[in-house]
């Protein structure tokens, strides 16, 4: 137990310096055995994996974990396994190797580490704001829970670091759809999606949109004090947004009682 928590621990310290020693890092070539035992093919995957071969360190862990899945070197192998898929851009198999390490080693000491790299891989793989946002939502479900359960975890901070860009992903998408919702005039689906998107963030540019947006959407609800409230927000709180003539020019135009000509713009 004791070298399978030391073989562990130095995977994860040469997987964080491995950027820095991928232009130097050499190691000699190593013809398959059949015979090989687990320390073996376990080494000379890692071996493979800092020299960045990944489809080789991919196939000596495949087979260590096939042939001893038992073995001290199996847990290590199996993050070793998950790395060689995330280095090499493979981040649908990185993820679903990660989760299956922590549902095999949920108390493992690197757990919090697997946990931000699970997060790591959605968020690799998230798309545009105008495109599905699965990934998205399952960046923030593993980042979410990555700072729930490893507070204190330096991970923790990284992850929540990630996380806000996510949540504004999540909230550009939301903006996108409100506008299509305004643009038909569906004015309620409109006001739900902007009201998700700046509880989302709560700050930034992203959330002096979708205030705006939606002292937009209540204006044409009929509701003249909430969108008058809106528009004091953005102008308040959010000065440099760099459309915030647009809520002054919305404010004035509802004190005087104008009414003010439509225009939509995505």
């Amino acid at each position: 137990m004791e070298k399978e928590t030391q073989n562990m621990k130095r995977l994860v310290v040469l997987l964080l310096i491995l950027p820095f020693l991928s232009g130097c890092l050499f190691w000699g070539k190593k013809k398959g055995n059949p015979t090989e035992s687990p320390e073996e093919l376990y080494k000379s995957g890692e071996q493979a994996l800092f020299s960045r071969k990944f489809g080789t360190a991919k196939e000596r862990f495949k087979k260590l974990l096939e042939s001893s899945p038992e073995s001290e070197f199996s847990r290590t192998a199996r993050l070793g396994l998950a790395e060689a898929y995330y280095r090499d851009g493979d981040y649908e198999e990185a993820a679903q190797a990660y989760q299956y390490y922590l549902e095999l080693h949920p108390l493992s000491p690197n757990s919090d580490y697997v946990q931000y790299k699970l997060g790591m891989c959605y968020y690799k793989l998230m798309l545009p704001p105008d495109r599905d946002q699965s990934y998205t939502e399952k960046a923030i479900r593993a980042f979410e829970k990555l700072i729930r359960i490893y507070p204190t975890s330096p991970w923790a901070l990284r992850g929540s670091q990630i996380l806000k860009e996510c949540r504004e992903r999540l909230a550009q998408h939301d903006i996108y759809v409100g506008k299509f919702y305004y643009k038909v005039k569906e004015y309620k689906a409109a006001k739900l999606r902007f009201l998700s998107a700046y509880n989302q963030v709560k700050n930034g540019e992203v959330a002096a949109e979708a205030l705006y947006w939606l002292g937009k959407t209540y204006e044409e609800l009929g509701e003249k004090e909430k969108a008058m409230e809106c528009y004091r927000k953005v102008v308040k709180e959010y000065g440099m947004w760099g459309d915030v003539d647009k809520a002054e020019d919305a404010l004035e135009a509802l004190k005087k009682g104008k009414k003010r000509k439509k225009f939509i713009f995505f």
